[in-house]
Parts: C-alpha cells; sequence; structure tokens
C-alpha cells in the first residue's frame, strides 16, 4: 500500500522565498529543463515488478509537457500494475535507483488542488490530491520520491514555514485588534458600572432594618415613606418613639418606599370645626440622593416642616425636597414626619405617669431626634456623609432647628444649622404649660391615662384649645398684639429633650450644640396671612387709622414715633398695595425680624462656631396662588418666601415667574448649598454682628445700603426693643 499524509504539502521548494501568487509559469522561466512538463500524467506499475511507469498525458496548464514529453517513463522498483489519471504538479521523476539521490526543483506557487493523498494495492489505482495554499519555504529543501516494498505506505515529507495570514499584520488588521481591544474595556467598564449601581426606573437599598426600594426620577433617586419609629398608636400614645428593631418590627420582604405614606394627624383650618386629616402611625421618613455609591460621601440637608407645630408635613408639594434639587445641588436630602398639635406637644401631669423620664410634651421634638439618628445610622447607604449633615427648617421648622441646638439629646447629630423665621419666644415650663392645658383635659372629659388612650384622633383634635387661652391656633401673630395677650406655650422648656430657656442656656454657657447657624427672616412676614381680608385695598388713610388703633394702647407716644418710622412716604416696589405692605413691615419687624436680630447677637456671642444673618427682600413678580400653603394672596416678600425659593417653587407658588424671580432661586441655593458644604459663607457674606446679607434678585450686605436706609432700620427696632415689644415675638 503507498500512502502520503493528507496534512503534507507537496515538496516542492524556491530558492526564490515566498510562492508567487500569479498563475503556474512556463518551464523555463522557473528552471524547469525543457524536458519536463506539468501536467496530467500517467503512472503504471507492472504486476511482480519493481518498476513504475510516468507518461505525460498532455499539459492542463499550458506550459507544452505534452509536446515536450509523449513518450512513458519507465522507474524501476514497481511490482504492481495500476493506472490512473492524477492531476500531479511537476514532472515525472528521473530513473530511481533502489536509492535514488533527491531531485530538487523550483516553482513560483505550489499547484492548486486538495492534500496529496495515495492510497493503492494490486490491481487498483494511485489518486494525488493537492491542496492550495500560500506558504513560505526555505532554500534547499528536498523534493523525494521513495518507492517501498509492496503492502508498504510511501510517506511523503517536506520541510516549510507555513505562515498563517492572520498572524501577518497589516494595519487594517491592527485596527481592528485594537477596536476590538477597546470595546472590551469599555464593555467591562459598562458591565462594572451596572454591576454596582441599580438600573434607573428603581433602586433598592439594605438599611438597619431591611432592603428599601425606591425610584429614579429627574436625576436622582428617591426612597419615600421609610419607617424610622415604631407607629406611636395605642398604648405608644404620648410617649417617646420606640426603636423598630426594639420593637421586633423591621421587615423580611423589600419594603416598597416609591410613595409618601400618612402625614401626622391634624387638623385644617386650626379649630374646632376644621377637617380632620392624617393619621397617628406617621412616623415616615424620606430621601433624595443623586447617587447611591456609599463612599460618595455627599453633604446632608435634613428638612424639617413647618406649621405651627400642628399641621403640615415632610412632603408638601412645593415645601420639600424634590430629585430635582438633589441633582441640580448634589446634596442628600432628608425630610420626615414628626408628631404634631397634642399628639405631638401635649404636656399634662397626667401623661407623666408612663414617662420614662417624668415629663410630659415635646413628644415631635423627640421624633426628630429619632430620624435623625436614623440619618447617622444610614444616611452613608444612600450615598451621604453622616459626618456633614446640616438641619434647616421655616417657621415651627426653625423653632425644632433651635430646639435642636439647645438639646443634649441632639449632640453629634448634625453639624449646621439653619433657622428660618422660627420663634424668639421659648421659655415656659413645664408645670404652667400642664396647668394651661388642663383646659384640654376638661374638654375631654378623662381623668386617666388610660381614658386619654382610647379617645379617637378626631376627638383629640377637637378638644385642643385653638380659640381659648393657651391660644393654640395663634391667629394675632400676623398683627400688632392686644396689650397684654400672650399666646400660650406649645413646645416647653421640659428638663429633657430641653434643660433650659435657649436665650439664658446661652448665657450661661454650655450645655448646647455649638455649630455653624444660619438665622433669616423675610423682610413682610406678616403679609402670609394678615388679619385683614381687605387689607390689598387699603388706603394710606385706613393704614394710619389702624396703625394708630392698635398702637395707642400702649402710649401715645409709641404710636406717633411708629407712624413716624413706617410712613407712606417709605419706598415701595410696585404700584399697588403699598400700604399693605408697610403694615406687614411694621408688624414683621415688631415680631420676627428685630427679634431675630437680637437671638443673632447672643448666638454670636455664645457660639465659638459662626453665625450668619440674612434678610429676604425680594418682591415676586406677582401675588400668590392660594393653596394648602399660602392662604392668602400675598405680594410682597412673605413668610416662607425663602424656603418656596430653595426649593425651586416659586413657579408653583406664583403660577409663573420672571428672570428676577429665578434670579432670587439661584441666589438662596447658591449660598445654602455652600454652607452646608462648608460649614460658613463666602467671604461676601461676612459673619453677624458686622454684616447682614440681604437676599433678593442679587446679593448685598446691608452696611452698602444707603446710610439714611440703615438709620431707619435700626431706628425701628430699637423703637420696638426699648419699648418691651419682644415678648410679644413669635412663639411656637
Amino acid at each position: 500500500m503507498i500512502h502520503a499524509a493528507a496534512a503534507m504539502k507537496p515538496e516542492i521548494k524556491t530558492n526564490r522565498g515566498r510562492a508567487s501568487k500569479r498563475g503556474p509559469a512556463s518551464p523555463a522561466a522557473v528552471g524547469v529543463p525543457p524536458h519536463t512538463a506539468e501536467g496530467r500524467h500517467r503512472v503504471t506499475r507492472s504486476p511482480g515488478s519493481r518498476t513504475v511507469t510516468w507518461q505525460n498525458l498532455g499539459d492542463s496548464f499550458g506550459v507544452g509537457g505534452a509536446a515536450n514529453w509523449p513518450e512513458p517513463r519507465t522507474i524501476v522498483g514497481g511490482s504492481v500494475d495500476s493506472s490512473f489519471t492524477p492531476f500531479v504538479m511537476g514532472p515525472p521523476p528521473p530513473p530511481l535507483s533502489p536509492h535514488p539521490p533527491p531531485v530538487q526543483r523550483r516553482a513560483e506557487r505550489p499547484f492548486s488542488a486538495a492534500p496529496v493523498l495515495l492510497h493503492g494495492s494490486a490491481g487498483q489505482s494511485f489518486k494525488i490530491i493537492m491542496n492550495e495554499d500560500v506558504y513560505e519555504v526555505r532554500d534547499g529543501n528536498e523534493y523525494r520520491y521513495l518507492v517501498q516494498e509492496e503492502g508498504e505506505e510511501e510517506v511523503r515529507y517536506c520541510r516549510r514555514n507555513y505562515v498563517n495570514p492572520f498572524l501577518v499584520p497589516s494595519r487594517k488588521c491592527i485596527l481592528i485588534v485594537s477596536c476590538t481591544v477597546l470595546s472590551l474595556l469599555v464593555l467591562a467598564g459598562y458591565l462594572a458600572y451596572v454591576a454596582t449601581t441599580p438600573l434607573h426606573g428603581s433602586a433598592s437599598v439594605l438599611t438597619d432594618c431591611g432592603q428599601v426600594s425606591g425610584h429614579w426620577r429627574s436625576g436622582a433617586y428617591s426612597f419615600k415613606g421609610i419607617p424610622y419609629a415604631a407607629p406611636p398608636v395605642r398604648d405608644r400614645r404620648w410617649k417617646p418613639p420606640v426603636d423598630l428593631q426594639t420593637s421586633g418590627l423591621c421587615w423580611k420582604d423589600t419594603y416598597d418606599a416609591t410613595y409618601f405614606r400618612n402625614v401626622c394627624a391634624q387638623v385644617q383650618p386650626l379649630n374646632e370645626s376644621g377637617t380632620v386629616q392624617g393619621e397617628e402611625d406617621c412616623l415616615y421618613l424620606n430621601v433624595w440622593t443623586p447617587t447611591l455609591q456609599k463612599d460618595a460621601r455627599l453633604p446632608v440637608m435634613v428638612w424639617i416642616h413647618g406649621g405651627y407645630l400642628h399641621m403640615l408635613s415632610g412632603s408638601e408639594e412645593g415645601y420639600s425636597p424634590t430629585e430635582e434639587l438633589a441633582a441640580r445641588t448634589g446634596l442628600v436630602y432628608v425630610s420626615f414626619n414628626y408628631r404634631l398639635n397634642a399628639f405631638g406637644f401635649l404636656a399634662l401631669e397626667l401623661l407623666r405617669q408612663a414617662s420614662p423620664t417624668n415629663t410630659s410634651g415635646n413628644y415631635g421634638f423627640m421624633d426628630q431626634i429619632a430620624a435623625l439618628q436614623w440619618v447617622q445610622k444610614n444616611i452613608y447607604l444612600f450615598g451621604g456623609d453622616p459626618g456633614q449633615v446640616t438641619i434647616f427648617g421655616q417657621s415651627s421648622g426653625g423653632t425644632s432647628v433651635w430646639t435642636l441646638m439647645m438639646s443634649p439629646l441632639a449632640k453629634d447629630l448634625f453639624h449646621r444649622a439653619i433657622d428660618m423665621s422660627g420663634s424668639y419666644i421659648y421659655n415656659s415650663s413645664l408645670e404652667k404649660a400642664e396647668k394651661d392645658n388642663l383646659v384640654f383635659l376638661s374638654k375631654t372629659g378623662c381623668s386617666t391615662l388610660e381614658c386619654l388612650q382610647k379617645l379617637s384622633k378626631t376627638k383629640v383634635l377637637q378638644a385642643i384649645p385653638w380659640k381659648e387661652y393657651p391660644f393654640w391656633a395663634a391667629e394675632d401673630l400676623t398683627d400688632i398684639p392686644a396689650k397684654g395677650r400672650f399666646n400660650g406655650p406649645v413646645a416647653v422648656v421640659d428638663g429633657h429633650v430641653l434643660p433650659g430657656p435657649p436665650l439664658e442656656t446661652w448665657k450661661n454657657g454650655g450645655g448646647y450644640n455649638d455649630v455653624p447657624l444660619v438665622i433669616g427672616t423675610t423682610e413682610q412676614e406678616a403679609d402670609f396671612s394678615p388679619n385683614y381680608d381687605n387689607i390689598s385695598l387699603w388706603t394710606w388713610e385706613d393704614y394710619r387709622w389702624f396703625v394708630t388703633d392698635k398702637l395707642t394702647p400702649f402710649g401715645v407716644e409709641i404710636t406717633k414715633q411708629a407712624v413716624y418710622l413706617y410712613n407712606s412716604s417709605a419706598p415701595c416696589p410696585t404700584d399697588a398695595r403699598c400700604p399693605e405692605r408697610l403694615y406687614t413691615t411694621l408688624v414683621s419687624d415688631m415680631r420676627v425680624t428685630c427679634p431675630a436680630h437680637d437671638k443673632a447677637r447672643r448666638a454670636a456671642e455664645a457660639l465659638k462656631s459662626p453665625v450668619y444673618r440674612y434678610i429676604v427682600t425680594h418682591t415676586p413678580s406677582r401675588e400668590a396662588k392660594i393653596s394648602r400653603l399660602l392662604p392668602f394672596p400675598s405680594r410682597f416678600s412673605y413668610h416662607m418666601l425663602d424656603a418656596l425659593g430653595f426649593f425651586n417653587s416659586l413657579k408653583w407658588a406664583l403660577g409663573g415667574i420672571s428672570d428676577e424671580d429665578q434670579a432670587f432661586q439661584e441666589i438662596i441655593s447658591k449660598y445654602f448649598v455652600h454652607f452646608a458644604k462648608t460649614g460658613e459663607m463666602p467671604s461676601e457674606w461676612p459673619q453677624y454682628p458686622s454684616q447682614v446679607a440681604l437676599l433678593s434678585s442679587n446679593f448685598s450686605v446691608d452696611h452698602k445700603s444707603p446710610a439714611a436706609l440703615r438709620q431707619l432700620r435700626a431706628a425701628r427696632c430699637e423703637l420696638w426693643e426699648k419699648n418691651g415689644f419682644f415678648p410679644y415675638a413669635w412663639i411656637n
């Protein structure tokens, strides 16, 4: 049997290196003797003989083989008679001895055919199939025909270097490889990002109490309605908040934090016939964050809503953080609900029975502290830095900020504070408040704690002394006070949350949280909800009559000075409603602005940390739309305007905004965010008492105002302070 391995190539070598890609050349062109040819040949072997005969059957490649070699040729060494008509490459070899010398020849390129395969036995045909390829061979390689004994294999070998075209670099190949590698690197980076980042549209975070799922919207994540304490219901009513883990109320499944939960029980408007809203099960918080990377360590701003300590929530439209705010400022925001009105601040001696601290009242402040404790334990999971927490609140939220600054229970839970239009009066003792609130107990008909705990929420809200002393509705806070009429306390100095009156604590030194503080007010705070429905129609004569009527009980001289300092020649930015503006400025100076100057001065004297003071002087481009938040079509720099500006809500509040309105929003956002990030204001805003910042569509400071205007402002505050009006300042 004769066999040639299929993987072997024809033993043809060239001295010229690489085989040509052109077609076969003539014998003369490649150095082949003229009598040889490339073409078809017949090979015959005689039975019992060692002779092999090759016969040229004609040139199939155009090299003239048939003409040069027509006769058969015989090679000694065969014994089997076989015949076939193969396609072969090259001439028949010369006669061979039993050990023939090698035959060398050169060729431009190998012939195109299938791999060589020789099989045969007596009476059978040999078949030769050769394969096309492109390869290099080295000079001096040999081409041999070996004929073995019958029954043996014929093996033909050649040595060559085969060069795969994929291993021959070209510019196109290099480009393809480079692009492939780059694509793989980009894919790897994307997969790594996806592995650590939730898909937009949804998000999930594992808190200390269980998994919560939230939303991605407008460039940030939001998680709403996360419980931070056990529901204060039934036997937990009028008690400090209870930890979720301690009470065994954590969850095993993923908690759906994609929507706001209950607001706390309240009534609007603040009277016995008001509409009851909310539930006692209301201790939930909300988080907005631009990232969920744990190592992001973004500053955190914790919002405390206002509402007289009686109403609203941490999820009010236009009056709370949003995804847009988090994305635009690059900070993490938290808001929360806390118990309100009688559920959150009722002080009664009867309630001390179940108190572990022998106190009553201020439960809402305890809720706030529990929320801040949750922030310290969990906010890093939402990309926030528990070491950079700013608390900021407006109205009674500002009062809450001041309370937390003075409470040892809130130590190290926050690091900066912004008090926006908070109270000045804060000195009622627990014993006095418990006595004042006996009217509540009388209206319920209860004499035991068990009876109080069984009251429905509606009965509790209706029993609150809204319009009788202690006047929890506080309806007169936006008007010149009646002489001798003071509102009773809601928040009290209980000896537990608040060890002593804040102003006294600052004066005595120690026991408070020394952090950077901003105290702000608006120029016409009282324009938020004036006591007179027709105030927008007043003439200057109406204005003078009301000022004189309200102030005369305090003395004729005081009245004259007030009319002189607040007269019709005062600048007015609008063509209409100027008497309204001046009246609400007078009330605001007396009850809010000037007392806030005094509070800021005392803070600056007590704190080592910087203290800053601002007044919003911006007049919006149009009056406010009446809503749940805004009960009056306010026109000037009213109470809450700074909060609405920071939350980018003026378009919502006004129904449209001007370029100046937008500029005001950007101004207040710029400075609040800078303060949250650094704990100080930029250099153009000096610390108090050297300067007061005036925030409008541009930033300025008081000392750059005309001298006459500065003197007028100082004289106005001096009038109210020297004549004993600060005790009528805002409370609760």
